[in-house]
């Protein structure tokens, strides 16, 4: 347990040669050319915390890569679209004028409802045709002891990076729920891809990576990255290359989080775990009149 504020408005938190301000209604969203929803919907803009781990785990839905299509993409959503672009067509030789996508595109579900693709994503002159979708984090617990933590820091008279970024010790990631919420998405998503002649692609945040992992043996699965694979999970982690300068923290596709498979046998891995447990359903039971029994 333990997070701290990471990004505010686009701002990293983890520097002190520059002073965050408190952001104001109508700002604008640094990841996309729009206001901040953050703000408009009367919450502080946090766009990530850092784990105590010192890993990054997004907060806001739309700092990944924002999928409103009602406005151009900004500068940030080209960038990432591009990385993720050059691993799943497998080559550096692509500039964003080769990939062609579209937004919150509606894939039918049945007869009576459709969900929305966050991408498809085509590139010039290849076949491969791909439903992309981005999670690169989710919610926290403690999520109010982090707001009063920012308020703290918005209304003090002698506010700083380092009040902003002190840690709620209470507060913690959930990655169980992030998952949770994706699986019916995937499933779902995952099979339009499948019988509309595409793939899918999950890009998520790497503690969601590492989660799937710590869940599922991932030597069961082939990797089909040179072949015709049908499934790929990109794992997206802080750039620490460089040294840390005011702005948002640059993210990069972390190619030892990066797996190429198919969808059928991943589908599979996800709905066969567990290992038959018979002592469950033997021994002692009690009955409703508080009676107990042994059941062989």
């Amino acid at each position: 347990m333990g997070v701290s504020v990471a990004e505010y408005l686009g701002q990293r938190a983890d520097i002190d040669n520059y002073v965050i301000q408190p952001a104001e209604q109508g700002a604008m969203c640094p990841f996309m050319n729009a206001p901040c929803s953050k703000i408009q919907q009367g919450y502080e803009p946090v766009c990530s915390v850092r784990k105590r781990t010192g890993e990054l785990w997004i907060t806001c839905r739309n700092r990944l890569c924002a999928t409103l299509k009602t406005v151009s993409l900004s500068p940030h959503q080209i960038d990432i679209l591009t990385k993720i672009a050059r691993v799943v067509y497998g080559t550096d030789q692509v500039s964003p004028s080769d990939i062609y996508v579209k937004r919150e595109e509606p894939l039918k579900a049945s007869s009576k409802a459709n969900y929305n693709a966050d991408y498809i994503m085509v590139r010039r002159g290849d076949t491969k045709k791909l439903v992309v979708e981005m999670q690169g984090g989710g919610e926290t617990s403690g999520t109010g002891l982090i707001t009063e933590q920012v308020l703290k820091w918005r209304n003090s008279e002698n506010r700083s990076n380092r009040m902003l970024r002190e840690e709620v010790q209470k507060a913690g990631t959930i990655e169980t729920n992030a998952w949770r919420r994706q699986q019916e998405q995937f499933i779902v998503k995952g099979n339009v891809a499948q019988m509309s002649g595409g793939a899918i692609v999950f890009v998520v945040g790497a503690p969601i990576y590492d989660y799937l992992r710590s869940k599922l043996d991932w030597t069961q699965f082939k990797d089909l990255r040179d072949y015709t694979w049908s499934l790929a999970i990109i794992g997206i982690a802080e750039d620490k290359e460089n040294q840390p300068v005011p702005g948002p923290i640059p993210l990069k596709v972390d190619e030892s989080r990066v797996l190429f498979t198919n969808y059928g046998n991943f589908l599979q891995a996800l709905t066969n775990q567990g290992y038959p447990t018979p002592g469950a359903f033997s021994g002692e039971f009690t009955a409703l009149d508080g009676t107990t029994v042994q059941i062989p």
